[in-house]
């Protein structure tokens, strides 16, 4: 379709009513990655049984070494446990339009709001998700003992620690290894967790020792939407331009740096790297997501001549850190 198509229309949005020309074809609207949500387990719970679901780890036992003795048995040992819990809650929003809008804008709206909505939707459990990752337990700065106090960038000596940390805690990685190949280039990649960035990041990260973009993965190994590349040594890292920050977090000035800041500042960045079942997320069963739509009219006395319609939609979710153990937060300011 060409680009020049227009459509002339009186806007009866605005104040003085002018005739205004549209294009016809609608511009395209900034989106992003939908990432945060990817190394999280989801687990549905069933319509009319309640809001919560508990979850019980069983500590391991500690081993029994000690040969037995005849006749005499051995103590036995006792289970602990933790619980975690998730209560899902409603979420969701909608769109409403005139019939004077319907009939006179040239926009196929019915479309647009659900995309629109879609959109939002989308964006909204993102942001949900990422938030419940900030936080953890486990944090690695490059230099420092707290957030307040970190000076430089992440380097190799950073994302050892936190890979180490998860192994220690014999976290589960998510993706297999990947296998040198004979392409020129190419490089193996060891089992892997997934890593959690903001754009920002991404760009100091690639210029650390052992990081691997998707182009240089051996074996021409498949990639997921928003992956940006790998650290070799058993990271694999989903970048999004809405990561989490802390906007002038460090009590250090930025001055004689060429690092982003607030107010002179350092700005501090989030990147969570995750194993398998570190967190997980709910929804209601056969009740998650669903589009709403009230024509003209169905309002009923409340909309007598038929002038107004909705579009909206619905969604049930919780989401929760499951296993401290198994994530660690890496904080790390970025290059301006």
């Amino acid at each position: 379709m060409p680009t020049n198509v227009t459509s002339q229309f009186t806007d009866t949005t605005s104040s003085d009513a002018t005739q205004s020309v549209f294009n016809t074809l609608l511009l395209v609207r900034a989106t992003y990655d939908l990432i945060h949500q990817v190394p999280v387990k989801k687990y549905s719970l069933s319509r009319r049984n309640g809001k919560t679901m508990i979850f019980r780890r069983y500590d391991a036992l500690g081993l029994a070494k000690t040969p037995l003795t005849e006749g005499n048995p051995p103590a036995g040992k006792t289970k602990t446990k933790a619980e975690v819990s998730m209560t899902i809650q409603p979420y969701g929003d909608f769109i409403e339009d005139t019939d004077m809008v319907m009939d006179t804008q040239p926009d196929a709206q019915s479309v647009e709001n659900t995309e629109l909505l879609g959109q939002q939707m989308g964006e909204t459990f993102d942001e949900l998700y990422r938030d419940m990752w900030a936080g953890l337990s486990n944090t690695v700065w490059p230099n420092g003992t707290s957030t307040a106090t970190v000076t430089q960038l992440a380097d190799r000596d950073t994302y050892d620690r936190a890979i180490r940390l998860l192994r220690v805690n014999k976290a589960k990685t998510f993706v297999p290894a990947i296998f040198a190949g004979q392409k020129v280039g190419t490089s193996a990649i060891m089992p892997a967790y997934w890593g959690m960035i903001d754009e920002r990041v991404y760009f100091d990260l690639r210029h650390t020792e052992g990081f691997v973009l998707p182009v240089n993965y051996a074996n021409g190994s498949a990639t997921i939407t928003g992956e940006g590349g790998a650290d070799k040594y058993g990271v694999r890292y989903l970048v999004s331009p809405n990561g989490y920050f802390l906007a002038g977090a460090t009590g250090v000035t930025a001055a004689g740096t060429d690092l982003k800041n607030t107010a002179s500042f350092l700005d501090i960045y989030s990147v969570f790297i995750v194993g398998k079942e570190a967190a997980g997320g709910l929804n209601l069963a056969g009740g998650n997501g669903g589009i709403i739509r009230k024509g003209l009219g169905s309002a009923g006395t409340a909309d007598p001549l038929d002038q107004r319609q909705t579009i909206g939609w619905k969604k049930y979710d919780a989401r929760t850190i499951l296993n401290q153990a198994f994530a660690v937060e890496v904080q790390t300011p970025v290059s301006l």
